[in-house]
């Protein structure tokens, strides 16, 4: 059998307006370099566009240094999630790209630039940065959580998202932006799920070395565990009670990632021996409500 190839792409392509949302709350001491860097995406591909800062309950000088660095400025509700609505509801691109206004990227190409272009090219339709991660710093959210859990319950999710899906960094075209999201830092894994439903070709964008101050959530994994069984469960890819046993698989893995010693001598290989553990346990406590 002979295969021939289409004549024409599933997607279309477009240089139209692009619209660049960077939700901040109190971020007046990286805003402006924010401003300049989603500015400096929008020259390197040579599109009309606008810089969004989404100021969530800000209570510093972020919008004035963000006006002043040549944002347009939207003042939004206290929370990631409603900044994240608040800015893309604003925009007028028809592709939006979302960038933490808190993130120093190293890379040479704009990051705005890196994921943009696929859909320019109509390679995608929706695309999340795969952010270098740095060897000596073990990823929990993903090899604890994430890849076991999204692999039993979404496992067409797996190859779409990358190694960063937890990114904030991404873009999308308009159409693909939901109307609602929780009102926290969740609101990313909410957006990825969203994606992962309705895109059609969700793509990680491979990016280079970053860096933005780590701040303690010690409710967002419970959270981002909640919202993904809730989700799946609603999908049907999961019955509702087989929940008490994934809380119980959750709160063993959790354990596990809060008890890390960040002075451990190999943390690629706790990295490994987090996620052997949290899939086995995973197969040994759910698995048989799959064949039931």
């Amino acid at each position: 059998m002979t295969l021939s190839k289409p004549r024409n792409r599933t997607l279309t392509t477009d240089a139209g307006y692009v619209s660049i949302v960077l939700p901040a709350h109190n971020e007046e001491s990286t805003i402006e370099a924010a401003v300049t860097a989603a500015r400096a995406g929008l020259s390197e591909l040579s599109v009309d566009g606008e810089v969004i800062v989404s100021a969530s309950g800000c209570t510093d000088k972020t919008a004035k240094f963000a006006e002043d660095a040549g944002a347009k400025v939207v003042v939004a509700p206290k929370g990631k999630g409603e900044a994240i609505l608040s800015g893309v509801k604003s925009a007028r691109g028809e592709i939006v790209c979302l960038m933490d206004a808190d993130l120093d990227y190293y890379g040479e190409t704009p990051l705005v630039a890196l994921l943009v272009e696929p859909l320019i090219q109509g390679i995608a339709d929706a695309t999340i940065s795969n952010l270098y991660w740095r060897p000596m710093y073990p990823d929990q959210w993903l090899n604890g959580f994430f890849a076991p859990l999204a692999g039993l319950l979404l496992p067409e999710i797996l190859p779409k998202v990358g190694s960063t899906p937890w990114s904030g960094q991404r873009a999308a075209r308009r159409s693909l932006w939901p109307d609602t999201l929780p009102s926290g830092f969740t609101s990313d894994l909410a957006i990825t799920l969203h994606w992962n439903q309705h895109a059609t070709q969700l793509r990680p964008v491979l990016t280079d070395d970053w860096f933005n101050p780590i701040r303690p959530k010690p409710e967002l994994l419970q959270q981002d565990f909640r919202l993904l069984v809730d989700h799946a469960v609603s999908r049907g890819r999961i019955s509702a009670a087989a929940t008490p046993e994934l809380e119980s698989w959750f709160q063993h893995i959790n354990a596990l990632i809060n008890s890390y010693d960040e002075a451990h001598p190999d943390p690629m290989g706790y990295e490994r021996n987090l996620f052997e553990t949290a899939h086995r346990e995973l197969q040994r406590r759910v698995l048989r409500d799959f064949r039931e």
